[in-house]
């Protein structure tokens, strides 16, 4: 779900994320796959004489050596009362669904109802975010790479990911008690187990979406990363279209449901509920 370059506005693009691929899809110094360094490449050098007599200044420069591969980190866990509930604060059940598969992992979460926030960004001026506050915990019994995707959708059709703005960060952080929270990317890493008694290790994290469209009266908060659980679901062959005919992956995702009242021309943050159940495990 590591800093990167960030664009002039403030905000990471979410595509700089995917050059970490690149680094997973490359040997320790040697060439990306699908790009294959023949056996001869660099030995015709040693066989050419003409080059073994040419000063080694004249010689063909050997190619840069490729970075190493980083491994995700560690993320720094705060100490938290198992079971302790703060303000406004709601658990998930993370117990296994008759439809999971068996042996999936599921990690606990805790989050408070999305809150308003306006911030001053560099270069854009004031912009009114929503954000989530949450709360996770890995009590799987192994270390869990937590690659979160939040996705907040409109009932007028809109869809807002997860953005990265660090000016919102110590905003919210300073109205949220203090504890320190993880944006979009630094969230990213591997969730060490919880295994004392009575006594969660937990990582605090915000999801952030701007530009929430005033026209919605509701809408839907997708979660994605809190499990491994996923779902095939067969193309149908004899489908007209030939995207019918693919399979489609859907992943275990935890959906929170909001209701907003009053107008768009006057949005407080009072007027956006949780609505009753307030979270569902879907397919999506």
């Amino acid at each position: 779900m590591s800093p990167s370059p960030r664009s002039l506005d403030g905000r990471v693009p979410a595509l700089t994320l995917a050059a970490g691929l690149v680094l997973a899809m490359t040997g320790w110094g040697g060439a990306p796959m699908g790009l294959p360094i023949t056996a001869g490449a660099y030995a015709q050098d040693q066989e050419d004489p003409a080059l073994q007599e040419a000063e080694p200044k004249m010689r063909r420069p050997s190619p840069p050596e490729l970075p190493k591969p980083t491994p995700a980190p560690t993320l720094k866990t705060i100490p938290v009362k198992r079971g302790a509930l703060g303000f406004n604060e709601i658990a998930v059940d993370s117990t296994r669904l008759p439809r999971d598969r068996q042996g999936i992992w599921i990690l606990d979460f805790v989050f408070k109802p999305v809150r308003i926030r306006t911030i001053e960004v560099p270069g854009r001026g004031r912009k009114q975010i929503y954000y989530l506050w949450y709360r996770v915990v890995n009590r799987t019994g192994e270390p869990r790479l937590f690659v979160p995707q939040f996705s907040l959708v409109t009932n007028t059709g809109k869809r807002y990911d997860d953005v990265t703005i660090p000016q919102a960060i110590p905003v919210i952080q300073a109205r949220e008690e203090g504890i320190p929270l993880l944006g979009a990317v630094s969230i990213i890493g591997l969730i060490p187990p919880s295994t004392r008694e009575e006594i969660d290790d937990a990582v605090y994290g915000v999801a952030l979406f701007e530009n929430v469209d005033p026209r919605a009266t509701s809408f839907k908060i997708y979660v994605r990363g809190l499990s491994d659980g996923y779902q095939v679901i067969p193309g149908d062959p004899n489908a007209t279209d030939p995207k019918g005919t693919r399979e489609i992956v859907k992943y275990k995702t935890l959906r929170i449901d909001f209701t907003k009242l009053g107008d768009e021309f006057l949005i407080n943050e009072k007027e956006i509920q949780l609505q009753d159940p307030p979270y569902e495990w879907i397919y999506w």
